[in-house]
């Protein structure tokens, strides 16, 4: 008997935006009587998604759904379906939940959320979302799911420690699901265009939906220890494969991040029907079927590529020469895509440094050291907690090699003049609003780890730094004897 398979939408949308992608599917041999639409509330303020990957669980209940399954998920059904799985706490070979879920399929998913979910919690974006009738929800616009698809945010980072940096929750085994990712390689058009940032679907930032992620931990303080109080390493890097399954991007040519669903392209349609039978007699092996659908988005990949300032309409030589001076490269230029990295600053007692720096040098032709101006684009703190940041980064051609001297400056501030934070690179640094920050080597990762950059991927950084009295030494100001 055929698996189930669930469809799960994204935020402020509804079940009946799968209607052309049901039809597509039951047009290629999917029964209608598998298909399970699922249709939940986004747009309540005391609504988080962990509520709503409860609410699939017993819809799951109600409907009988309590074995095997497939599961195509649109924007932020990734992080429902994905709270869902987690939820249950436990590692992977005791999760029940895990077993169940055969293959899932993200189309244009928030796997890291959206540039679009910080604004959403304006008025104006409760007028265009929130509900419009009278009542206890009316105008709400879905706080605290726009708080969990917030860029840089802690819902996200908690996720991903869960089941992209733990024991792997997606492996090359036949007890984890398999997953794929697809998204469109355009932005709206028309009136919706207003949206739109850089390197993004509309909604979604190309570096921002594929399950391909580790984590680098910069442990700065004075004496670095485990969790379990033994002597550290000042770099720690999880590894891009430790049996865990390759999940990249996928990209679709022409489409943007509705019409991925509302329109979905047909040779898209026939590689998801195919990934659905992987692991299945006459299925393909997932390394074959990865193979072909990495071939079919090379072409679509290409235009994600190119430097935005070349994309704008009308962009003329005196336009191209400020770009150029502006940003540090050729707007002409081909870069090697995009990469986003989302950051936490913290000292020794895991709380949070609300204010501190990040910046990339390169070394100049002179030996100096200068900020590296073509490779910033944006930069976003997390609103309910600024330790948390968000990067996102266009790569110039070249900076994947490895061969670019690169350092990271890091500088940190306590807000006030009787405690600094100190941390510990080539050489002692302190702090202050008054000094010079501490600046970190990162050309080469060591150890096989290759380069920090990696196009259409997200990485974690956790910098920790001491938080200390002032002076750091002889008597301080916080406390004395008298």
């Amino acid at each position: 008997m055929p698996r189930p398979l669930v469809l799960i939408h994204g935020y402020s949308a509804g079940g009946l935006d799968f209607t052309t992608l049901r039809d597509q599917l039951v047009a290629r041999g999917i029964e209608t009587a598998n298909i399970n639409i699922a249709n939940y509330v986004s747009l309540n303020n005391e609504v988080t998604i962990k509520d709503i990957a409860e609410g699939l669980e017993r819809a799951f209940q109600v409907r009988g759904l309590s074995g095997e399954f497939d599961a195509i998920v649109h924007s932020t059904g990734m992080l429902v379906l994905r709270s869902w799985l987690t939820n249950t706490g436990g590692p992977p070979d005791r999760n029940p939940r895990l077993a169940r879920l055969k293959h899932l399929v993200g189309l244009a998913p928030a796997t890291w959320g959206s540039p679009q979910a910080h604004k959403g919690r304006t008025w104006l974006g409760a007028l265009v979302k929130g509900p419009k009738v009278p009542g206890p929800d009316f105008l709400n616009a879905g706080d605290q799911v726009l708080d969990g698809l917030e860029l840089g945010g802690k819902f996200t980072w908690d996720l991903a420690h869960l089941d992209l940096l733990g024991d792997p929750y997606y492996d090359t085994g036949s007890k984890t699901p398999f997953v794929a990712v697809f998204i469109g390689n355009t932005p709206y058009q028309g009136l919706a265009s207003v949206a739109n940032d850089p390197g993004t679907d509309g909604t979604v930032r190309w570096a921002g939906c594929a399950l391909n992620t580790r984590k680098i931990a910069m442990d700065l303080t004075r004496a670095p220890v485990d969790q379990y109080g033994k002597p550290a390493t000042r770099f720690t890097i999880s590894p891009w494969a430790n049996n865990r399954l390759d999940i990249p991007m996928i990209a679709v040519d022409g489409r943007d991040h509705g019409s991925l669903v509302s329109n979905p392209a047909p040779e898209m349609m026939g590689l998801l029907v195919d990934f659905l039978k992987i692991g299945e007699e006459g299925g393909e092996a997932h390394e074959q079927w990865l193979k072909r659908a990495t071939d079919y988005g090379e072409k679509a990949i290409g235009k994600m590529k190119v430097n935005p300032g070349a994309a704008a309409a009308g962009l003329g030589a005196d336009a191209k020469k400020v770009f150029s001076d502006f940003f540090g490269c050729d707007p002409e230029q081909e870069m090697e895509g995009w990469q986003q990295f989302v950051v936490h600053a913290r000292d020794e007692r895991g709380d949070g440094i609300t204010d501190f720096v990040v910046e990339v040098l390169t070394q100049a032709a002179d030996g100096t050291w200068e900020k590296f101006q073509s490779m910033y684009t944006d930069v976003h703190a997390y609103g309910a907690d600024p330790s948390y940041r968000c990067f996102y980064i266009r790569l110039p051609q070249g900076l994947s090699s490895g061969k670019i001297p690169l350092k990271f400056r890091i500088g940190a501030s306590t807000g006030t003049a009787i405690l600094a934070y100190q941390g510990y690179g080539s050489e002692v640094k302190d702090l202050k609003k008054t000094s010079e920050p501490v600046d970190i080597d990162v050309t080469d990762l060591g150890a096989g780890n290759g380069t920090l950059f990696y196009p259409f991927t997200t990485t974690l950084i956790e910098i920790v730094l001491n938080r200390e009295p002032l002076p750091f030494d002889g008597p301080c100001e916080v406390l004395k004897f008298l």
